[in-house]
């Protein structure tokens, strides 16, 4: 095993934060695919093929849970909440999704699709308005779609909605927001949900979180806390996840592969296949990786002996790079079949929402070749402005404009 003393390189890498990849995850796969980084001043191991982060993502001997124990390496300020799901290993995981994964079958979610869009077509209505000018994309559109829908499911007042946008980019801030504003967030998520709770309590209503208050109170299958920190989770990671890949996605599009939005606009078929290779192609962590796993007992990944107690980081950006899974990885194609990539994870703790996210995702996409055939951005030659330190890859804006002729 490589030794703790030798000098390794720091992680994250320098190209995190924006919508490109470092360009040493490649040459890792091929020299040193279970490699060793050092995290906040700490020696762990980075897993970077599609074969090794699948590996590691199904293995329950790599623990969530020890994540969050005091002593363990984590990105800057960013940590999952003790009981929530994020935070959880079988059985106690189990347990836990098992409540939610009756709402979020593929049956139920498949019958939000109309909701979905009719929001979308709202506010797609709306964004036409703005034709004199450039508008910013994400404000008047990528950013209220999603949190509609989870509000939506979860029955939170449409009044509410605007609440939750600074709280949930301030618990996903890596660094450059001060811990006690990280914390703050925190803390306000956390005294809005339990105030939630006790209304649903007392006034339940036919939506998500009223069945998740009935299950604790009348069977006892939650905890106070993990029931607030499951609606906390659900609310948080069903709005910003999904805006930002549609934001990055139509970036990418517009920038970069505008030929590939005209072929959507002409054939609004290849957009459910065009969804998932956006998702393999257009990184979504803004440090490359996800939460990271604790080894609970020695094992062996691609030949390397990971130590009981170490910290294994998956890089699923490489992962969904890797050209022993995937032809010309590098390379987007909106009409690639069999794409097996990892944006969701793998395993017990693959994303809950990920149908809801490609159910939004796809209506999005879908109404935007529509409405917007000639869109384009309003960058005018200049970067992209990306928040840094964040677990999510954001943009601050997207300026687009689009002609009618």
């Amino acid at each position: 095993m490589q030794s703790a003393r030798t000098e390794i390189p720091v992680f994250p890498f320098d190209a995190s934060s924006t919508n490109d990849i470092d360009d040493v995850y490649a040459r890792l796969r091929t020299e040193n695919p279970v490699s060793r980084v050092a995290l906040s001043g700490v020696p762990v191991w980075l897993v970077t093929r599609n074969e090794d982060v699948r590996f590691v993502l199904t293995d329950n001997r790599f623990s969530l849970a020890h994540s969050i124990d005091e002593g363990v390496p984590r990105l800057g300020t960013f940590a999952p909440q003790p009981g929530s799901l994020l935070a959880s290993d079988p059985p106690e995981h189990t347990r836990l999704r098992k409540l939610a994964a009756k709402a979020f079958t593929v049956r139920r979610i498949e019958q939000l699709r109309p909701y979905v869009r009719r929001t979308s077509e709202e506010l797609l209505e709306r964004l036409a308005r703005h034709h004199d000018s450039p508008v910013d994309l994400i404000e008047n559109f990528t950013a209220p779609l999603p949190i509609r829908v989870i509000c939506h499911i979860l029955g939170v007042p449409e009044t509410d909605q605007p609440l939750f946008r600074e709280w949930t980019e301030k618990i996903a801030s890596v660094s450059g927001t001060p811990a006690e504003e990280v914390q703050a967030g925190w803390r306000n998520m956390e005294d809005y949900m339990a105030g939630l709770v006790n209304e649903k309590r007392h006034d339940p209503t036919d939506d998500l979180l009223s069945v998740l208050v009935s299950a604790r109170d009348e069977d006892d299958k939650l905890s106070e806390r993990e029931l607030v920190q499951f609606g906390i989770t659900l609310l948080a990671a069903g709005h910003e996840t999904t805006k930002n890949q549609i934001t990055n996605s139509v970036l990418v599009l517009l920038r970069d592969y505008p030929e590939q939005w005209r072929r959507l606009g002409a054939d609004t078929e290849l957009i459910p296949g065009a969804v998932e290779e956006l998702l393999r192609y257009v990184p979504l962590f803004g440090f490359d990786v996800t939460f990271p796993r604790v080894a609970l007992e020695e094992v062996t990944v691609n030949g390397v002996t990971v130590g009981a107690g170490e910290t294994v980081l998956v890089a699923l950006t490489s992962a969904n790079r890797d050209g022993d899974t995937f032809d010309a990885p590098g390379t987007l194609d909106v009409e690639r079949v069999d794409n097996h990539h990892l944006a969701f994870g793998s395993g017990v703790h693959r994303c809950l929402g990920a149908q809801l996210a490609k159910i939004e995702l796809e209506v999005a996409l879908e109404g935007l070749v529509r409405h917007f055939p000639r869109l384009e951005t309003a960058l005018d030659g200049t970067a992209p402005e990306w928040n840094t330190g964040s677990f999510i890859r954001s943009l601050r804006n997207l300026p687009v404009r689009w002609t009618t002729t």
